[in-house]
Parts: C-alpha cells; structure tokens; sequence
C-alpha cells in the first residue's frame, strides 16, 4: 500500500491525533498554572503562537524562589543520576552466566566507552538536563531519539504543550503527536519539493520566508511488523508526517526501537501524564506570590503611607530633600490615612514558611547537601547514610527515571552502533539473541545500593571475631561471592577484577608450588635421620680400640 496516496490512512491517522489532544486538553489548566508560577520560560501552548516564543513571561513572578528551588532539583538530578563528569551505567546481558565470562565483560565494557563518547559529543547530556527540568516542573517530558550521521545519536527535547502522548492497556507510552509550524524552505529540505502541497511550493518558488505552515506528526507502533520477515519498510515503529491543510503524508518513516522518550515522574492509576514535585507544591507557590506582593505593600505604605492634608496646602511634595509651604496653623492637619495594621514580621515568617515546603517538595536539601559538605568528593554511601530517607522517598522517581528514560537512551543508542558496526567484534561466547541488560552505577543509584553494603561488612566482620573462638565458623562464607557483589554494589570498574578462570589458574598452582614445597620439607625430614645413621656409624667405624675400653673387649672377644 502506497501510505503517500491512501486518504483512507491519513483520515485514520488525524482522527488518533485529535484524540490524543482531546484527551490532554483536561490537563492544560493546570500546566498553564505551573509555567505561570514556577518557571514561566517552560511550556509552549498553541494560543501563544509563534511570534511570541521570545516575550517576557514572567509578569506573575514577584518572589523568584520557586524558580530557583526548581533549578536546584533538576541540576541536582542531572549531577546524581546522568552527569557527564562520571560513568552512571554499565552494560551486562540478561544470560547471567554468559554474562560473567571475562572475556564478555570487557567488551561491554568497550562498548560502554564509546557509548560515553557518543554522549559527550552529541546532545544527549543537553536532552537529559531538559527532561530533567521537565519532569520536576511538569511531571512528564518528552524527547525525540534520532539517528545522526556524525555524532551516531541526535535528541530533540521538548517543553510541556508542544507534544501529546498515549499509553496501552498496561500503561506504558506507545504514542507520540505533535502539531507545530515550519517554514516553506524547511519543509523541502525535510520532505522533498515532490511531497509538499501547492502553497508550500509556491511559497517556497516565491522564496517567502516568513509565511509559516501547520504540520502534524503522529509515531506509533507499526501494526503490520513482522519480525521474522525481512523486507522494506518493515520497522516495529512507524512515523507519519502530513500538513493539517494537506491531502496527503509529506513522510512516512520507520524505526527499529522506540524513537521517543515520555516519562513520567509520577503515575497515578493508568494516566497517560505524570505529577511531580510542580504538582504538589503549586499552592505554595500562588500563595507565596500573593505574601509576597502584600509584604510589598506593606513596606510600601509605611515608607510611603496615604497622607490627609487640607485642601488650602494644596499638593505636597512627599520627595526627600524638597520643600512644601503651607499656610500658619495647618502643620498639625497632615497625617496619614491610616494606620497599617499587622506586624511585617508576621509576613516575613510565612514567606520563609513557604521557602522551606517549596524547597522541600523539589528535594532541595538533599541535592544542596551534595553541593554543601565539607568534603567535596562525598561518596554514594556517606550519601545514603545521612539522606536515607530521602533516598526512599526518591526511589520510585529513580526507578521511573530508568525504566522510562535512560533504559530506552541505552538501548536505542547500542543498537544504532551494532548496526552502523561502530562498536568492536562481539565474543564469541555472546549469542545473536542475547538481550542487552543496564544497570545504573550513579551517584543516586549507588546510594540506593548501598544500603546492601554495610551488611556485607558487618556480617564478615561479626564472622571474624568468631573465628578467634571457633575457626571453621568462617567455612559459612564465600569470601569470593562477598568481594564480587562488594565491588559490583560499590560500581568498582570491571577491569580491576580477575576473571574467576584466571582466579582459578592462579590459585591451582600455588597450591602446587605448595604441595611441591611440602613434598620437598618431607623427604629433607625423612633423609636426615638416615644421614644421622650413616655419620654415627661412620664414627663408629673410626673410633680406636682399647683394652680399658669394654666394647673394645666386646670386639676383641668377637
């Protein structure tokens, strides 16, 4: 089927969009209300248009403090769970044997390494540290994940309203729309001059570059995939471009991995958008604007208060340093309005109120504390054991963090670089049907680990002082299997570690080099009493008879 040409298709394709944004329409309210008084340079909706992307946004702000407290958790996540300055994942397989082998290990390690590269030269980290901001503010992100031909992987985040999205019946994304606007030049150069409607052409031919035109783009998961087949335009993921004006699709796309990232920071029952930290303290966040604006006022009438004065002084100048003539006897006449009531203190311990629950619904004092300590290189378990319990309530972000964003990232990218042949020969011992396994070594990640590692301690150092007692105490344990979970708990490098066949090797033959010594003292032990044998009876044999001698009568007799 030619998709360009069905009309049949596209009518089904602009009835699942409109859907879509029916269905986000009910949020919208509230997104409006978080970009308004937490970070107002976030979220793009389609009233604004595009003329007014680069205007001042910020008229609702009085008190900047939800800004910066949501500036504080979104860096601290990106430091804590993606920063570009330390390794925040490996690779392993789901065949946890296959996965032990040595040889194995150090190519996922290789393939991790180019990976990291990868990353640090496209805009991977940029992408991450939107969604990031996204999520904390809005509780859902978006990104697109794309194929580039010099940097191997390229993003494209987006803001809250610029996207739609659908979940499937267990609630996990499995539909991507967007409407937005290009300009004539941008769509032939994206679609082809053959795809584009007649106004685009002509806009294009006239070279008018100023008209904008609407497009939509839908992706979803390809209902006629075959994974056994082999054939053109056979992809699990399918996108389709069309104009909203158009009679036909400019571009009908495929993917082999999911090439859009939706996560959520929190998921309530089975709803396609998340709630997150925005969310809960978006009260706060009015209510601090609203103190904010009356502790102004309040200064401000008491700097400045109404004044009463007699229509025969006329205006009086209130300026410092300037004059007012009045005439004898009206002095007494000029007084203030009225009193202010309240005290401003009372002002000033609500808003510091307000600062601390704004401060603590975006995680501040946990991801401050990283920044704060008197030791700058901090490690994951002093983390995990002055934050504890922070670290459980971010436990569910963490895991909604991996399994909707960086699982999906790992994924898509290692299988761009095994089909563009960019990582090294894979081992032999790895199988075309393995399926890549990630873990996560971050700062955050190790924290929550950590929690396994004290016991590990305390359990071979309780054994211990059992020994001095009762030795064979320690035969309950597996030193081997203790160092091995110790190193992965604590995200030591790979390469440090023996291979347990080479741990094997070395140990055969120490014990050989042992038992060969041993054998060596056992005949030195047993040759030394025949030694001691021959010298006496030597010294026997060279020993002088005489008659007062009583073996020399012995002898002698003999």
């Amino acid at each position: 089927m030619d998709f360009l040409q069905d009309p049949e298709v596209l009518k089904h394709k602009r009835c699942i969009l409109g859907q879509l944004y029916m269905e986000r329409s009910s949020y919208e309210p509230t997104w409006r209300d978080l970009s308004k008084f937490i970070n107002p340079y976030r979220g793009s909706f389609d009233e604004e248009g595009q003329r007014t992307i680069g205007s001042r946004r910020d008229d609702k702000i009085l008190d900047p403090y939800p800004m910066q407290a949501h500036a504080k958790c979104a860096a601290g996540l990106h430091s804590g769970l993606t920063s570009p300055s330390r390794p925040w994942f490996e690779l392993s397989l789901q065949d946890h044997e296959k996965a032990q082998y040595h040889t194995v290990k150090l190519w996922l390690q290789d393939c991790k390494d180019i990976m990291m590269a990868i990353y640090a030269k496209s805009n991977v980290y940029n992408m991450l540290q939107q969604v990031e901001a996204e999520l904390s503010q809005f509780g859902t992100a978006a990104a697109l994940l794309l194929q580039d031909y010099d940097t191997a992987v390229w993003c494209r985040p987006f803001t809250c309203g610029e996207y739609a999205g659908g979940v499937d019946a267990r609630g996990r994304s499995c539909q991507f729309a967007r409407k937005f606007r290009m300009l004539a030049w941008q769509m032939v150069k994206e679609f082809g001059i053959e795809n584009v409607s007649d106004r685009v052409r002509s806009a294009y031919e006239s070279r008018n570059y100023t008209d904008y035109f609407d497009v939509r783009l839908l992706i979803e998961e390809n209902p006629d995939y075959d994974p056994d087949a082999v054939k053109i335009g056979n992809f699990k993921w399918r996108a389709y471009y069309w104009e909203a004006a158009g009679s036909r699709f400019l571009k009908v796309s495929g993917y082999h991995e999911k090439p859009f990232l939706m996560p959520r920071w929190l998921v309530v029952a089975n709803s396609t958008y998340g709630v997150g930290p925005g969310h809960l303290c978006l009260g706060d966040c009015k209510q601090l604007q609203k103190l904010e604006k009356a502790d102004l006022r309040m200064l401000d009438q008491l700097s400045d208060p109404a004044m009463v004065v007699p229509g025969s002084v006329g205006k009086v100048s209130r300026l410092p340093g300037t004059q007012t003539t009045v005439p004898a006897g009206t002095q007494g006449q000029i007084y203030p309005l009225f009193q202010v009531a309240g005290s401003r203190q009372d002002v000033l311990e609500k808003l510091k109120e307000k600062h601390q629950l704004i401060a603590s619904a975006f995680f501040n004092d946990l991801f401050v504390m990283l920044s704060q300590q008197d030791n700058p290189q901090m490690t994951a378990r002093e983390v995990a054991e002055r934050h504890e319990e922070k670290l459980l309530m971010l436990s569910p972000v963490l895991e909604q963090m991996h399994n909707e964003v960086l699982i999906p990232l790992t994924k898509r990218t290692f299988e761009i670089c095994m089909r563009n042949g960019i990582f090294p020969e894979m081992p032999e011992e790895i199988g075309s049907v393995d399926e890549l396994k990630v873990e996560f070594v971050s700062l955050l990640a190790q924290a929550q680990k950590m929690v396994d590692t004290p016991a590990i301690e305390r359990t071979i150092a309780f054994a211990g002082n059992l020994a001095g007692n009762s030795p064979e105490i320690m035969d309950n344990l597996d030193l081997d299997a203790a160092l091995r979970k110790h190193a992965s708990l604590n995200g030591a490098p790979e390469d440090i570690l023996r291979d347990e066949a080479e741990v094997k090797k070395i140990r055969e033959a120490r014990a050989a080099q042992q038992a060969q010594q041993q054998q060596m003292q056992q005949a030195a032990a047993m040759a030394k009493p025949l030694k001691d044998s021959v010298e006496a009876a030597r010294l026997l044999a060279d020993t002088r008879i005489s008659s007062s001698n009583p073996a020399d009568i012995l002898l002698g007799g003999a």
